[in-house]
C-alpha cells in the first residue's frame, strides 16, 4: 500500500467533534448503529462508558447521584485529571439502556463544564462494501501512523451522548486510486454517516520512497 484516504472529523487529537444536538440521545446512538450495520464489519461496540463529572461551580451534588447510579451500574472507578474529579461506570449491550436512563437525570441538572452525566460509546472497526457485506481489501496493511489506527481495527467512531452531544470519526479507505466505484463508495458514504461531513477533514497519504507519510487535503 502506498496511497490510501482518510476523514478525520474533527481532529481526535485536538479533542474535536461534530456536535449533533438536534436529536436524542437515543436517536443519535440508533442513527450511528444504522451506518455501522451499513458499513462496518463488526457493529459491536469496544466501549461503553457511564460518566458523572463532579460540578465545576458546586452547582449540584454528586453525593445524591453517585449512589442513585451505582445501585444499577455497580461502584464506580473514581478518575482525578486535575480539572474535574469523574466517575465512570462500564456498561455493555445488555445494560446499555442503564445509560440512557441516566442521561435523563441531566434534564434536571445544570450545564455543566464536561457533562454532567455523559453516556460514551465507541466502536473500532473494518469498512465493507453494504451490497456484498464483504471487507474492503487490504485493511490489513494500513501503516500505524498514531494509535488511532492499527492491525486490527482501521475506522472508529465515537459518540459523546449528553446535553451536548458529538461525535469524532477517523476513517480510514484502502484507495490508492480513485476511480468510480471509489466515488460512487465515498459519495454514498457521506449520505449516511450520523454527521455532516465537513469537505475539509479529507486527506490522501502518500508514502515516501523512505517510507514516511504524509498527508494532502483533497479539494
Amino acid at each position: 500500500m502506498n496511497k490510501f484516504i482518510s476523514y478525520e472529523g474533527l481532529p481526535l487529537n485536538s479533542g474535536g467533534a461534530h456536535a449533533i444536538n438536534s436529536k436524542s440521545p437515543v436517536d443519535n446512538y440508533n442513527n450511528t448503529l444504522q451506518f455501522l450495520e451499513k458499513y462496518a464489519f463488526d457493529t459491536k461496540p469496544k466501549s461503553i462508558t457511564l460518566t458523572l463529572y463532579e460540578s465545576k461551580n458546586n452547582d449540584y451534588s454528586t453525593l445524591k447521584l453517585i449512589p442513585q447510579l451505582s445501585l444499577k451500574n455497580g461502584i464506580p472507578k473514581i478518575w482525578n485529571d486535575g480539572f474535574l474529579k469523574s466517575w465512570r461506570w462500564n456498561l455493555n449491550l445488555e445494560n446499555i439502556n442503564n445509560g440512557f436512563e441516566a442521561l435523563e437525570i441531566n434534564k434536571k441538572l445544570p450545564r455543566n463544564y464536561f457533562g454532567p452525566i455523559v453516556l460514551s460509546v465507541q466502536w473500532n472497526f473494518d469498512l465493507i462494501d453494504p451490497k456484498t457485506g464483504k471487507i474492503l481489501p487490504n485493511q490489513d496493511k494500513f501503516p500505524q501512523l498514531d494509535n488511532r489506527i492499527n492491525k486490527i481495527w482501521n475506522s472508529r467512531l465515537n459518540l459523546r451522548l449528553s446535553k451536548k452531544s458529538t461525535i469524532s470519526a477517523w476513517l480510514a479507505f484502502p484507495f490508492e486510486q480513485v476511480g468510480e466505484y471509489e466515488e460512487n463508495y465515498i459519495r454514498k458514504i457521506k449520505t449516511n454517516l450520523p454527521f455532516k461531513p465537513s469537505d475539509k477533514h479529507w486527506r490522501i497519504w502518500n508514502k515516501s520512497k523512505n517510507g514516511n507519510w504524509t498527508p494532502r487535503k483533497i479539494k
